[in-house]
């Protein structure tokens, strides 16, 4: 019987936050030498400058890459078509071979600008130390982290500063400190921060992961993207009702148009029914007993309001995160 080849999910948005692995077809080696290496890396410099991306972190292996980074407009799957292209091409002209370099369908986890930046800069550095090429991530010339040690190692496209921000700034101090968290990791079995991605598509909060299914409910079906199919799996008004009632309370009966309700689960409902249903304002103010769209927005305002000040925060967190699993 023919299987369709299934294609990863792919999320692209101006500004997104992206971790990139690409491997070698089967697993193969991708670089034969330092040659191949110098390769790779002014092929990635020309897909920075061309595309506009902000590198924060990479480290090329024998048999795979990674990267982390930041696409200012929604361009990773060109920009990585053209490297991975073009490497392939030289690869395989120099070597004298045909045939495919690379896995044409490489890896990508949009990751929330908060929150991650530290563990996932970590993992892809300490790389090379976890595959046996070095002891120390500093003796590896093929990863970013040199320059993060010594400023004079580094390479004038990537964006050092990023990373360093979370502690304290480009600076000796903040390098220093960067080198210490990196340095604490050798000592012990890090669990890999991509494993926490939703469907192995997502990394962040439940609002964020909420946001990106906001942005994928306008994508049309498509049977050979079931991670697609899975992140867009959404809550019905009647699970949204369940789980604010079960987490906070309230009385559903007397959420009617026209009948004063200073129930506050009534907002939350309104505000998770936004951030997990399928359903329109429209729909959730027929269900939630609102007279129109305009109350569905001041009552998520008043919830955004008190998530921003602590209040409710939780709660709703908890709510969302119920709304999100793929029983739910």
């Amino acid at each position: 019987m023919f299987l369709p080849m299934v294609r990863p999910l792919r999320v692209e948005f101006a500004g997104a936050v992206h971790h990139v692995m690409s491997r070698g077809n089967a697993r193969g080696a991708i670089v034969a030498d330092d040659a191949d290496r110098w390769r790779w890396l002014r092929l990635l410099e020309r897909a920075t400058l061309r595309h506009g991306w902000r590198v924060f972190t990479l480290a090329l292996m024998d048999n795979h890459y990674h990267l982390f980074l930041q696409t200012p407009e929604p361009n990773l799957s060109v920009g990585l078509h053209q490297l991975n292209s073009g490497y392939a091409t030289y690869f395989n002209a120099r070597h004298r071979r045909v045939g495919h370099v690379l896995q044409g369908r490489f890896k990508s986890i949009v990751v929330e600008e908060h929150g991650y930046w530290l563990e996932l800069s970590r993992y892809v550095h300490l790389n090379p130390v976890r595959a046996g090429l070095v002891t120390r991530p500093e003796d590896w010339a093929w990863c970013s982290y040199a320059g993060y040690h010594r400023p004079a190692r580094r390479l004038n496209w990537v964006d050092y500063g990023r990373v360093l921000a979370e502690f304290g700034g480009d600076t000796p101090a903040g390098r220093a400190a960067y080198r210490d968290y990196v340095a604490e990791g050798l000592g012990r079995a890090l669990d890999s921060p991509l494993s926490k991605a939703v469907h192995g598509a997502v990394l962040g909060s439940d609002r964020f992961v909420a946001r990106i299914r906001r942005m994928l409910r306008d994508r049309a079906e498509d049977d050979q993207l079931p991670d697609l199919a899975r992140l867009r799996k959404a809550a019905t008004m009647e699970q949204v009702i369940g789980a604010v009632v079960s987490r906070l309370g309230g009385n559903p009966d007397a959420w009617q148009p026209g009948r004063r309700c200073d129930d506050i689960s009534r907002a939350v409902a309104a505000y998770a029914a936004r951030e997990t249903a399928a359903a329109s304002s429209r729909e959730i103010a027929s269900a939630l007993g609102y007279r129109n769209v305009s109350s569905i927005a001041a009552a998520c305002r008043c919830v955004e309001t008190a998530l921003a000040t602590g209040r409710l925060r939780d709660d709703t967190e908890a709510i969302l995160r119920e709304l999100a699993t793929p029983n739910h």
